[in-house]
Order: C-alpha cells, then structure tokens, then sequence
C-alpha cells in the first residue's frame, strides 16, 4: 500500500514538472530579453534532471542517476559557453557604438 501510494505521488509530480516545463518552454520562446531565455532554458533543464532522477527512483535503476549527473554537468557548461558567446558579442557591439560616438563628437 505505502509503495503504490509513493508511486502515484511520483507519477504526480512528474505531471507537475512536466507542466512546468511547457510553461518554461514558451517563456523560453516568448522571453522578452535574453536573460529571460538563458533562465528559461537553465530551468528547463532542472527540471529534467529532477525527472531523470524520479524515474529512476519509479524504475529502481541506478544507473539513470549517472546520467542525471552528466546532463547536470553538459547543462551547466552549455549555459556558460552562451552566455559567453553573447556577453562578447554584447561588448563588440558597445565598443561599435561607442567609437561612434566619439566619431560623431568630432565632426
């Protein structure tokens, strides 16, 4: 009886989690500013980490959370190399903007 009632818990907040991360997904896509996006898709991934790890809590294999653990770490350097590519290409486009500026005060 316990089993069977920690299984429908289980099952329900998987339902939960994936409800969530439709609504992550169109704020993903929706996101007015790209901060926005990069938390979007950040919890996004969270999120399945937390169901990698419930099913196999459901499936009793082991092994599911070794593959958790290696998304988790693909995930954390995947956001760092975006925001990395567009912090720098934020910088070149200020640095653009700003020798404008300067040229501008010249003429």
């Amino acid at each position: 009886m316990a089993q069977q009632l920690t299984d429908a818990f289980l099952i329900f907040a998987l339902c939960v989690l994936a409800i969530a991360c439709i609504f992550y997904l169109v704020r993903a896509v929706v996101g007015p500013g790209f901060s926005d996006r990069i938390l979007a898709v950040n919890s996004i991934q969270t999120i399945v980490i937390i169901i990698i790890c419930i099913i196999a809590v459901l499936q009793g294999e082991s092994y599911l959370v070794d593959v958790a653990l290696i998304y988790a770490c693909m995930s954390f350097v995947t956001v760092i190399i975006i925001c990395k590519a567009y912090l720098r290409s934020h910088h070149k486009d200020r640095a653009n903007d700003l020798s404008n500026l300067k040229g501008g005060k010249d003429k």
